[in-house]
C-alpha cells in the first residue's frame, strides 16, 4: 500500500479573508469538504506574525523562547549570522516520529537545512542556501537530488527575482507561480507512490508569495489598488490551483489524518512607511557615528536591483566567513553607535522589534513609542518586553523588545530602514512606489491569523476552534495514537480530544551540534532572502 497515513499541508500565508469567497462561490470545494468533517481556525501565529518562528512552532508544539528561533538571523555579541535547522533548541515532530520508527517525509519547509538524517526523507525549504531551486545539500538522502533532477528538473521556489520589478514581471511570476505548485504536486504524488508514509508534510509557499505581490490587483478597497483585468484574480488563481493539489493530494494519500496550516495572514500595506530607528533617533535613544549613517545599505539595495544575481554570488562565495559577519553586522548597524545607544532596531521589514541595552527604562521606551504620532494616527498598538510573550532558554536569542503595529484604515503601515529617511520618522508612498519590492515595502504583508484545517479518524466535526501554532504538534501526535512529548507547549485542540485519555511522556533527543553556515553558504542565503523581499 502507497501513500501516506498523516497528510500535512502548508499553505505559506493562507488567509481565510481569501479562502472564505472562493469556499463560498464553489472554487475551494476540497478544503471545504474538509472542513465541515472536521475542525477548523483562524490560526494564530507567533508574535510577531514571521514565518520561521511560526514554523518551528508548529514542528515542534513550542513557543519560539524554548525552540529559540526568532528571524532569519542571531545576533552573536554585535555580529549576525543566519540561523538554520541546527539552531533550533528542540525536535521537530518529523524527527520524534522518526526516533520512534516512523517513516516520515519533510518537503520545502523552512528552517530544515541543513537536512537533519530522518527515517526517511527531506528537501529542505526557501531559507536554504541557494538563489532560486535546490540542490544536493537540500536533500536527505543525497541520491534523491538526482532523482528529483531527473524525473522533474528538480525543485524550484520564486523562480524569479522580487527586487526589481517592471513591465510584465507580473505575468511571468504568476506563470511561474502555478506551474511550481504543480510540479511539487507532482513530487510528492511520486514520493507517495514508493510506499506508504506515517508522516508526510509538504509546503507549498506560492500563496505567500502571491499575496506579497498581487494584494494590489486583488483588493478593490486598497490605497494601492490597480485594475488589471488579467491580474485582479491571480491571488484567486493560487488559492484555486492549491485547492485542485490538495484534492489530487488526497486522492494518492487516502490519509488517516489531513491538516491544513498557514504560519499567518495576510492583508493589504497601505501608504505610510515608518523609519523606526529615526524616530529613536529623534527621541534620545539612538546615537548615529560621527561618520553618519552606514552607506552599505543603499549600496546593497542599489546592487540588488541592478547587479546580475550569478555575479553578486560569486562575489558573495569569495568572502570569508568572518568577513560576512562583520559586513551584514555594518549594513544594519553601521551608522549606528552602539555603544551610545539605549535602543536600536534591525529595521526587518515584516516585523518591528528593538535590541535594548538597559531594559530598566522600558517603560520610558514604551511610553515614547505608544506617544509616536504619524499623519494624526497612532502607528504603535502595543509594546512589550520579550518575557511577556516567550519563555525558556531561548528567549535570549529574540531581540529584547517587541512592538506591535496599528492597522490605519484596514491596512498595514510598511517597515522600512532609515537609511531611506532623510531625517523623517515616517513617509507616504509616492504612487510609483504602490507596486512595492524588496527597499521599497511590497504591497501585501503578514496578518496575525493564518488558516486551520484538521480531518480524521478520531477527530469530530467540531467546527470552529481556538488554535495556536503549537498546538498542532500535540494534536496530531494524539489523533495519531502517538504519546506527547511533555515539554512541548500546545494543547489537544476540541474535536481531537475523544474517549481516550492522551498519554505524554519524557522525550531527549540528540541534536546534531550547530553547523556554522560558511561564507558561500550564508551570502548565498542573505541573496535568496533578499531577492524574496525579507532583507
Amino acid at each position: 500500500m502507497t501513500g501516506a497515513r498523516s497528510l500535512i499541508l502548508g499553505f505559506d500565508g493562507a488567509t481565510w479573508a481569501v479562502a472564505d469567497p472562493l469556499i463560498e462561490a464553489g472554487k475551494m470545494p476540497n478544503l471545504n469538504r474538509l472542513r465541515q468533517k472536521g475542525i477548523w481556525a483562524p490560526l494564530n501565529s507567533t508574535t510577531p506574525p514571521m514565518t520561521l518562528p511560526s514554523w518551528s512552532s508548529m514542528l515542534t508544539g513550542c513557543n519560539p523562547g524554548k525552540h529559540g528561533i526568532f528571524d532569519f538571523v542571531r545576533l552573536d555579541g554585535n555580529r549576525l549570522r543566519f540561523v538554520n535547522s541546527t539552531d533550533r533548541l528542540r525536535p521537530t515532530l518529523h524527527q520524534i516520529l522518526s526516533e520512534r520508527g516512523a517513516r516520515v517525509v519533510s518537503m520545502a519547509v523552512p528552517t530544515t537545512w541543513p537536512p537533519q538524517p530522518i527515517n526517511g526523507m527531506v528537501i529542505s525549504g526557501f531559507d536554504s542556501p541557494v538563489s532560486t531551486g535546490i540542490d544536493g545539500s537540500f536533500c536527505y538522502p543525497a541520491s534523491l537530488y538526482k532523482e528529483l533532477q531527473k524525473r522533474f528538473g528538480g525543485l524550484r521556489f520564486a523562480d524569479f527575482q522580487e527586487s526589481n520589478i517592471g513591465s510584465g514581471w507580473h505575468r511571468d511570476a504568476l506563470s511561474k507561480l502555478l506551474k511550481e505548485i504543480d510540479r511539487k504536486t507532482r513530487i510528492t504524488e511520486w514520493i507517495m507512490s514508493q510506499e506508504r508514509w506515517d508522516c508526510l508534510m509538504l509546503l507549498f509557499g506560492e500563496s505567500d508569495t502571491v499575496s506579497h505581490h498581487f494584494w494590489m490587483f486583488h483588493d478593490p478597497e486598497s490605497p494601492r489598488f490597480h485594475y488589471d483585468k488579467e491580474l485582479h484574480k491571480a491571488i484567486e488563481k493560487v488559492y484555486c490551483r492549491l485547492d485542485e493539489a490538495l484534492g489530487r493530494l488526497l486522492d494518492k494519500a487516502n490519509p488517516d489524518w489531513t491538516c491544513i496550516c498557514s504560519d499567518h495572514g495576510f492583508g493589504g500595506a497601505g501608504l505610510h512607511v515608518l523609519y523606526l530607528n529615526s524616530y529613536l533617533e529623534q527621541k534620545g535613544w539612538l546615537k548615529t557615528r560621527e561618520r553618519g549613517r552606514s552607506r552599505l545599505e543603499p549600496l546593497r539595495l542599489w546592487a540588488a536591483k541592478n547587479v546580475p544575481p550569478s555575479i553578486l554570488e560569486r562575489a558573495f562565495r569569495k568572502i570569508p566567513s568572518a568577513v560576512r559577519d562583520r559586513l551584514e553586522s555594518r549594513a544594519r548597524y553601521g551608522g549606528i553607535s552602539l555603544g551610545a545607544s539605549e535602543a536600536f532596531s534591525d529595521e526587518m521589514n515584516y516585523a518591528a522589534t528593538i535590541r535594548m541595552n538597559n531594559t530598566q527604562r522600558f517603560a520610558e521606551l514604551k511610553k515614547d513609542l505608544l506617544d509616536w504620532q504619524v499623519d494624526g494616527a497612532h502607528p504603535v498598538r502595543a509594546v512589550h518586553l520579550r518575557e511577556e510573550l516567550y519563555w525558556g532558554e531561548g528567549v535570549i536569542f529574540s531581540p529584547e523588545v517587541i512592538v506591535e503595529l496599528n492597522e490605519r484604515e484596514g491596512y498595514s503601515y510598511t517597515l522600512l530602514a532609515s537609511s531611506r529617511s532623510r531625517g523623517s520618522s515616517w513617509s507616504v508612498l509616492p504612487p510609483e512606489s504602490y507596486m512595492g519590492g524588496k527597499g521599497l515595502g511590497m504591497n501585501g504583508t503578514h496578518r496575525q491569523h493564518g488558516v486551520l484545517v484538521m480531518h480524521g479518524r478520531g477527530i469530530s466535526a467540531h467546527g470552529e476552534v481556538e488554535a495556536n501554532m503549537m498546538d498542532i504538534a500535540p494534536s496530531l501526535f494524539h489523533a495519531m495514537g502517538e504519546s506527547i512529548p511533555l515539554d512541548m507547549d500546545g494543547q489537544i485542540l476540541p474535536g481531537v480530544q475523544d474517549a481516550k485519555p492522551p498519554r505524554y511522556t519524557e522525550h531527549k533527543i540528540d541534536l546534531q551540534t550547530h553547523h556554522r553556515a560558511s561564507a558561500k553558504e550564508s551570502m548565498a542565503i542573505r541573496n535568496r532572502l533578499e531577492k524574496l523581499g525579507y532583507l
